[in-house]
């Protein structure tokens, strides 16, 4: 996928956010801004199925922003944004091992669709050594 179209996927599907966080805020506690769960989209056009947000620690070290997230079952877009230099990647695992994610980037923005049945999961980096040093989360599929 070129950069210029990772770029404009990125700028898609951020765009929502920038509004939803402009509007009305009157059914959230005040406890929910420091919540780490990402908010889901739901992608009527596939019947299912949403996206997830996962964006490593911009100091390098191994870690994510977040660490759950939650999706609907289906198919599962992972928008992974690494602004750090050194290399990560956001991969699903279920019972079965590792169900596949996006690729190594560094500074840059990619994305990944996983099809994925109601369920607890982990997203991790598969880089040797990330995933033991901190860099996992939980994901839950409804």
């Amino acid at each position: 996928m070129s950069k210029k179209l990772s770029i404009a996927l990125a700028i898609t599907a951020i765009a929502p956010f920038g509004l939803i966080a402009c509007g009305d805020d009157d059914e959230e506690s005040p406890d929910d801004s420091a919540a780490t769960t990402e908010e889901t989209t739901t992608d009527s056009s596939s019947g299912g199925g949403s996206s997830i947000s996962i964006t490593a620690a911009a100091d390098g070290s191994f870690a994510y922003d977040e660490t759950s997230a939650e999706a609907e079952a289906g198919e599962v877009t992972i928008e992974f944004d690494n602004p750090a230099s050194l290399g990560h990647d956001v991969h699903i695992e279920g019972p079965d091992g590792d169900l596949g994610g996006t690729d190594v980037i560094s500074e840059d923005t990619t994305t990944a669709t996983v099809e994925l049945e109601a369920g607890d999961y982990t997203f991790f980096c598969s880089v040797p050594g990330h995933r033991e040093g901190g860099m996992e989360g939980d994901l839950t599929v409804e």
